[in-house]
C-alpha cells in the first residue's frame, strides 16, 4: 500500500515535471527565462556559501589573533620574570662579592689558617718541588696564599649565585 502511494506520488511528480518541460520548450523565451531563474538560484546559493565561509574565516582569524596576543603576553611575562630573577641573582652575587674580604677573614679565623707570604726562593714554574714523590707518614701541609683563597672565594660566590638563580627558575 505504501509502495503504491509512493509510486503514485512519484508518477504525479514526473508527470508534472514533464508538463513543465513541455511548457518551457514551447518557446525560446521561456527557456531563457528558466535558465535565468536557475542561474539566479545558483548565484544566491553561492552568495550564501561565500558569506558562510567569510564568517568562518573571520572567526578563525579572530581566534588566531587572540591566541597570538595571549602567547605574546605569556612570553613577555616570562621574559620579565626571568629578567627579574637574573637581576636579583646579579645583585646577590655583587653583594656577596662585596662581602668577600670579611667572609674570607672569618673563614681564616674559624679554621685557624695562618696567612703565609709567598716564598721568594720558589719560582712559579717550580711545581715539582711542591709535590713529594713518596707520600709522607705525617700530615702534609700545603701553602695557600691569600690570593688563592680570594680566587676560591670569588668562584664559590659565583657558583652559589648561579645555583640560586637556577633554583629560582623552577620554583
Amino acid at each position: 500500500m505504501v509502495f503504491n502511494a509512493l509510486f503514485l506520488s512519484m508518477s504525479g511528480a514526473l508527470r508534472w515535471l514533464g508538463g513543465l518541460a513541455r511548457w518551457l520548450g514551447a518557446s525560446a523565451l521561456r527557456i531563457w527565462a528558466a535558465v535565468a531563474l536557475v542561474a539566479l538560484g545558483v548565484a544566491g546559493w553561492q552568495f550564501h556559501r561565500a558569506a558562510h565561509w567569510a564568517a568562518a574565516a573571520r572567526a578563525t582569524q579572530s581566534a588566531w589573533d587572540a591566541e597570538r596576543k595571549a602567547a605574546a603576553a605569556a612570553k613577555t611575562a616570562a621574559e620579565t620574570r626571568y629578567r627579574s630573577l637574573a637581576d636579583d641573582a646579579d645583585a646577590r652575587h655583587d653583594a656577596a662579592l662585596a662581602q668577600g674580604d670579611a667572609r674570607l677573614a672569618a673563614y681564616i679565623a674559624a679554621h685557624r689558617l695562618r696567612p703565609s707570604a709567598a716564598d721568594p726562593a720558589r719560582s712559579a714554574a717550580d711545581h715539582a718541588a711542591a709535590i713529594p714523590e713518596v707520600s709522607a707518614a705525617g700530615p702534609v701541609l700545603a701553602t695557600i696564599t691569600e690570593a688563592d683563597l680570594k680566587i676560591c672565594d670569588a668562584n664559590y660566590v659565583y657558583a652559589s649565585a648561579a645555583h640560586d638563580w637556577a633554583n629560582a627558575l623552577n620554583p
